[in-house]
């Protein structure tokens, strides 16, 4: 280990700067800081230590393909360890091709309460401070966090406090990189932005710049002290409302709709033609023969009729059920559900339950 001592490590030449009286006071309160702290730290013995190593571990970076801009994107230690308690590393392309049918799902994000109000904590964890200083100084740290995992093109927030006003305005800007990824992102930001008490009141968003803007404004949940769960949820759900809409949803590809309508038991699947509709079923009766045994076949046609809004299973253990269609409009449909689960299994009818057997 070198030493002091060193020919290697031996001061030898002087350097001389000049930098402005602020930069020297904030460079010798923080030497002075770390020295009382650490006294046996060498790196804190004196400011001309504290340059020497500063600008050799920095040259070291270069050296190893770091550049200026890097240095606007380094992470402070505890915001990283804050970060690994609940994120991971994963192939970015993968994650962002599998999170697409999940676009105008919202999520249930009462099942992560953890992170949701450690993130508030972290934001606003001072009370007797100035709140809006304390989120914008710990957003400026967040910041370096969001532009390192390579999902975030930029992310600003301006906050207009002007006139001490309670319930100040706001601007936060975020642009992405991958489309999927993007929007998972933008749901969370507006969620994290209601638990702390931000009330989304605008949205300009751009799917092909991959750029969206809240227009904000603070609510009084930011100043409150306790959990207060319930309406801190009702206002994520304000927020998120912005992004899953019908407005998004018919502008976006047919999936997403028929997604939508899935979960609508009073919409019907329906098709087109009688071929249309004989060649679909044939694809799924195929697959189905190949991979059921006789029972679970039949019991797997009626998930199948039940998905599409048919029919309501009442019990699996010995299957029954309902038809749903409407007699007078769907007569075709019923008879072809009818014809279709005769080929593989008896059944019985008694005042419109149907039994198999």
């Amino acid at each position: 280990m070198a030493t002091d001592k060193d020919p290697s490590v031996k001061k030898t030449t002087q350097q001389n700067i000049s930098i402005s009286s602020k930069l020297k006071d904030r460079i010798e309160e923080y030497v002075n800081t770390n020295q009382q702290k650490n006294p046996e730290d060498k790196r804190f013995r004196s400011i001309s230590a504290f340059y020497n190593y500063v600008m050799e571990k920095t040259i070291d970076a270069f050296d190893k393909g770091k550049t200026l801009d890097d240095l606007d994107r380094i992470v402070d230690t505890g915001t990283r360890t804050f970060f690994d308690q609940f994120t991971f590393r994963g192939i970015i392309s993968f994650h962002d091709l599998i999170t697409k049918p999940h676009r105008y799902t919202i999520p249930d994000f009462r099942k992560i309460p953890g992170f949701l109000f450690a993130m508030r904590d972290l934001f606003i964890s001072d009370t007797e401070a100035n709140v809006y200083e304390q989120i914008k100084k710990q957003f400026e740290i967040l910041k370096a966090f969001y532009l390192e995992n390579n999902l975030t093109r930029d992310i600003r927030l301006e906050i207009f406090t002007e006139g001490n006003s309670r319930h100040p305005k706001a601007i936060f800007e975020y642009s992405g990189i991958y489309r999927n990824l993007f929007f998972e992102n933008c749901k969370l930001n507006a969620a994290i932005l209601g638990i702390i008490g931000a009330k989304i009141t605008d949205l300009i968003y751009s799917d092909k710049d991959l750029y969206c803007r809240y227009n904000l404004e603070a609510t009084d949940l930011i100043y409150r002290k306790d959990l207060a769960k319930k309406e801190r949820m009702k206002l994520i759900n304000h927020n998120i409302e912005f992004l899953i809409n019908y407005k998004m949803i018919v502008n976006d590809e047919d999936f997403y709709l028929w997604m939508n309508l899935a979960e609508k038991k009073d919409a019907i699947v329906n098709f087109s033609n009688g071929n249309a509709k004989r060649k679909w079923f044939d694809l799924i009766v195929n697959d189905l023969n190949e991979l059921c045994d006789k029972d679970e076949l039949s019991l797997n046609l009626l998930r199948l009729f039940e998905k599409l809004h048919w029919i309501d299973i009442e019990n699996e253990i010995e299957p029954t059920f309902r038809i749903r269609l409407s007699e007078e409009k769907n007569e075709d449909e019923i008879r072809f559900l009818l014809e279709l689960i005769s080929k593989y299994s008896k059944f019985s009818e008694i005042d419109g339950k149907y039994y198999l057997e």
